[in-house]
């Protein structure tokens, strides 16, 4: 017969290898958590295909930035610049994102913006770069608000967290909040990815929660 102690070791193995499970299931990229999903978040991209996306052009002649997915992320190769806009406008919203490149990466994402025109300017931003000129950083709200000074992690997976709730902004990277200001330029608007030539950018987990009441 087996000892108490022996019950013990496989009772408690098996908890172990229960929450490593769980613990996988919330790391697995491009899902929602159960949390998440009782609490009204959407998925804005499955790791699959670009549906609900749609490629724009930043320069003349056009070209758009040779978006593609590889490996369960949205990727832009360098090859050209452009930029890639949700096919649906927001306006008061929680969004988290992952983003990957280099240390030197230059980069963005685009709040609030429009399909027409260049995104920087009809809508907000968000810096990826932490070496832009004027000091609008990575986490910046560029030409409007600036971030605490910070570094994205270089080749490997940074978090964002972005609130945009009427004229208030919050940004959280990797877990620490380095912006939180108040800015009214710019109210309803796409989701967007900025491709910059020469700038290999990846983004996945892309989830998106209305604040609209």
């Amino acid at each position: 017969m087996r000892s108490i102690a022996s019950y013990c070791l496989i009772l408690g193995m098996g908890l172990v290898s229960m929450a490593a499970g769980v613990a996988g299931a919330q790391d697995l990229p491009n899902k929602l958590t159960s949390n998440e999903a009782v609490h009204g978040w959407k998925l804005l991209f499955d790791g699959k295909n670009l549906d609900g996306w749609q490629p724009y052009s930043t320069s003349a002649p056009p070209a758009t930035g040779d978006w593609s997915v590889a490996d369960g992320a949205i990727v832009c190769p360098g090859t050209s610049s452009g930029w890639l806009a949700s096919n649906d406008s927001y306006t008061n919203f929680e969004l988290k994102l992952q983003f990957r490149g280099s240390e030197k990466v230059n980069s963005g994402v685009f709040l609030r913006s429009t399909k027409e025109g260049a995104p920087h300017q009809t809508g907000y931003e968000l810096q990826i770069w932490d070496y832009q000129p004027a000091g609008y950083n990575t986490g910046s709200l560029v030409g409007s608000l600036k971030a605490s000074p910070t570094t994205i992690l270089d080749g490997e997976w940074n978090d964002y967290e972005i609130t945009a709730d009427g004229g208030h902004y919050v940004i959280v990277l990797n877990g620490k909040t380095i912006l939180d200001g108040h800015d009214s330029k710019h109210t309803e608007g796409v989701i967007g990815f900025q491709c910059q030539k020469g700038n290999k950018i990846e983004f996945r987990n892309v989830r998106l929660r209305s604040l609209e009441k």
